[in-house]
């Protein structure tokens, strides 16, 4: 880590710590906007860190962002900063100037379309559009066909609003409708966009996922010493202590593959680090559950949030399953002869 990455990780951290209280957590489970925390975010430059200056952002690589958005899950900060990182990096790249304030991006629902056509100075939007994270507390939503995407304001949008199972808000419509026809500030181009949506999400959810998993590893570590059975603490039984070895190896690993994709978007790196860290999803959920007992079950405590979290991140923009085949099918394109340079490359 670099030393403004470290600076970076720092300054995000304080500020996490000061205000993502358990108070603002709650809050925004119950569909509260964290204005606070998103704006002392904003101000420090780190809600649009990775994204060049030129284009309005605050400098920096594609790890500075993932470093910071991976903060964010490890303290369950109920704010879009993957979602506000994948709609800029769209925007540049499609050459669309940022709008001010926080930004969401749209995608189809899997097995779905989104279709633009231009109605005179009105763009008619149909098509199957999955649930959009903080779709109300975002000022634009970033829309993603297949070769296209839309700048629209949510305030044109007739979405009904809901809470997934991660106590994250989100915008949802019916399937299979028009969205509507409405004035998009922007609708430009971008070759491969609805792919390009997949895979950025991808890499913002295996960083969201380990941070998660950071904090579980950290409190049931916590726990484990505190909670005392038989007039010793838990953490001084061996089968405990087994637990906890293969929890933290578990996260090691995810951590490792979090690591590999900061600055690569190769699809094949892509896919290893969404399906590794998918998989351990189920393992690091029983480990930590087992050694907190019932109380990591109950809504008060973090353990079950950052649960949800868990599983609601993996599952978004493609399963393990999925990951798995774009990895077999990238290393069968390269042919028989380069099997041995994959498997034992580098990274």
């Amino acid at each position: 880590m670099s030393e403004q990455q470290q600076l970076i990780v720092e300054t995000s951290r304080r500020i996490f710590s000061d205000l993502c209280t358990k108070e603002v957590v709650d809050r925004g489970e119950a569909g509260e906007w964290a204005q606070a925390l998103w704006h002392a975010l904003e101000t420090s430059g780190l809600t649009l860190a990775g994204i060049a200056e030129d284009a309005g952002g605050s400098g920096g690589d594609v790890a500075d962002a993932l470093l910071v958005i991976r903060q964010a899950a490890e303290f369950a900060a109920p704010i879009p900063l993957a979602e506000n990182f994948i709609a800029a990096t769209l925007l540049v790249e499609a050459g669309i100037e940022l709008p001010a304030g926080p930004l969401t991006v749209a995608g189809a629902l899997e097995g779905g379309t989104i279709e633009f056509s231009q109605q005179g100075s009105a763009t008619d939007i149909v098509g199957d559009l999955a649930p959009v994270s903080f779709g109300l507390h975002c000022n634009h939503w970033v829309i993603v066909a297949e070769n296209e995407i839309a700048v629209v304001s949510p305030k044109a949008l007739n979405a009904a609003p809901m809470l997934n199972i991660a106590g994250e808000s989100e915008s949802i419509f019916p399937s299979g409708t028009s969205i509507g026809s409405i004035e998009a500030l922007n609708v430009v181009k971008l070759n491969g966009a609805s792919e390009r949506l997949r895979q950025l999400g991808a890499i913002t959810r295996v960083n969201l996922m380990c941070g998660a998993m950071t904090s579980i590893l950290d409190m049931s570590v916590a726990y484990a010493l505190e909670r005392k059975q038989f007039g010793r603490a838990i953490s001084q039984f061996q089968a405990v202590q087994q637990q906890l070895a293969i929890l933290a190896g578990e996260v090691a690993s995810c951590q490792r593959a979090a690591d590999s994709i900061l600055n690569s978007d190769a699809v094949m790196d892509i896919a290893i680090a969404k399906a590794r860290v998918g998989e351990a999803v189920q393992k690091v959920a029983d480990i930590s559950h087992q050694v907190h007992g019932a109380m990591g079950y109950t809504r008060e405590h973090p353990l079950n949030l950052r649960t949800r979290r868990l599983w609601v991140w993996r599952d978004q923009y493609g399963k393990e399953t999925y990951w798995q085949q774009q990895l077999a099918r990238t290393i069968v394109a390269r042919g028989a002869d380069a099997l041995w340079d994959v498997i034992t490359r580098a990274n």
